[in-house]
């Protein structure tokens, strides 16, 4: 067992936070993927966007374990489990609108998800 001491952390990210400036085409590669990264206990970047048919892709960059959890928005599928470091989590854009999702073990870490049609 270990213990987790968060000295200097940022605050994480708020559902009514402003757009970071960030774009899925911004964090896309030729296969349509937009990359979020876990690390720092946050999800980086906490806001971007993207286009139905495209992919998120999380990968946790931290020592500490973290997930993706469905808040509102278009429905999808948690991920199935906790996610240790190295391991990701891929959801596939299926439909329009505003996804907000934060990580159960960490409730600060919030971020969205702008999906276009």
């Amino acid at each position: 067992m270990f213990s987790l001491a968060c000295v200097g952390c940022g605050t994480g990210s708020d559902f009514a936070s402003t757009d970071t400036g960030q774009t899925g085409d911004a964090n896309a590669v030729a296969s349509g993927t937009i990359h979020v990264v876990m690390k720092s206990l946050d999800f980086n970047p906490n806001s971007v966007k993207g286009k139905v048919g495209e992919t998120v892709t999380w990968t946790n960059e931290d020592e500490a374990p973290h997930n993706v959890t469905y808040v509102s928005g278009p429905k999808f599928t948690s991920s199935p489990q906790q996610l240790t470091i190295g391991q990701k989590f891929s959801l596939k854009l299926t439909q329009p609108g505003t996804i907000h999702y934060y990580c159960t073990i960490h409730p600060w870490m919030k971020a969205r998800i702008v999906v276009s049609g």
